[in-house]
């Protein structure tokens, strides 16, 4: 009876036991072996994000010139030989005209630029009785004449707005002879036709420009003279015509353009 007792003893003691392991443990007591684990397994909370650094303040950049670009009017003069490329002396010469120029000029450093240049004009050439040899009167003799090129330029700065410079450099010319008409004292008339030739010119120049809009818009005028060379063409050499009577005369050449003035004024955008 003794051995009964003592096991029913022990198997209260064990049923006591499980029923307070499953009850919650008291205010101020360790907590279960179960929740301590949860609570090493939990991962900690990032930081906080730091704030972004403020922005610097923007500063413009500075303004540069590069190219000027631009166009105006030309007075071009094309000075004639007194002598025809033969050796025979020439009452032809070639009148004054206005024309257009257009430009570029590209600032390679402060001090010195690169100049583009184009100028075209239309002439009268001065044809008085015999000139060129023909038997009769000659009508008034258009021609055409163009260049273009290129000179290096030192420029000073006169101040914020103005400058000037001196330039030479080289480019490359043309002449074109139109087709015209000359009438004989017999009243017959007869047409020679149209010739052309071209030259190479060491041109030379002086300078100014005036910003009217600062960093915009500016004013220049220039004056610029060049020298002709090795000026090639068939308006250099003798042609031939059939007159009114349908006989074979000969033409003689037209002078060598021996150089050139052109004085140009117009406006330029600044880029």
């Amino acid at each position: 009876m003794r051995a009964v007792a003592l096991a029913l003893a022990a198997s209260s003691t064990l049923l006591a036991r499980s029923v307070l392991a499953d009850e919650p443990a008291p205010a101020g007591e360790p907590a279960a072996p179960a929740a301590a684990m949860d609570a090493v397994s939990a991962k900690p909370e990032p930081p906080a994000r730091p704030p972004l650094p403020s922005r610097a303040p923007a500063v413009p950049v500075p303004w540069v010139r590069h190219v000027d670009i631009g166009g105006g009017l030309a007075l071009v003069n094309r000075i004639a030989a007194t002598d025809a490329p033969a050796g025979t002396k020439t009452p032809v010469r070639y009148s004054p005209s206005l024309g257009f120029g257009l430009w570029a000029r590209w600032e390679i450093v402060r001090w010195l630029r690169m100049n583009l240049y184009f100028v075209r004009s239309g002439h009268e050439a001065g044809m008085p009785p015999g000139a060129l040899g023909l038997p009769g009167d000659a009508a008034p003799v258009d021609l055409y004449t163009y260049s273009f090129g290129a000179r290096l330029a030192p420029t000073l700065q006169f101040g914020p707005r103005l400058r000037g410079w001196v330039s030479a450099g080289a480019g490359w010319g043309r002449i074109e002879v139109e087709r015209f008409e000359v009438t004989q004292p017999n009243g017959g008339t007869f047409m020679v036709r149209n010739r052309a030739a071209s030259f190479v010119e060491l041109p030379f120049g002086l300078g100014a420009s005036f910003d009217v809009i600062p960093k915009w818009l500016a004013v220049e005028v220039e004056v610029m003279g060049a020298f002709n060379v090795g000026e090639r063409g068939d308006a250099l050499r003798e042609a031939q015509a059939i007159d009114s009577a349908g006989r074979r005369i000969d033409v003689g050449p037209f002078p060598e353009i021996r150089g050139s003035f052109v004085q140009t004024i117009g406006l330029s955008l600044v880029l």
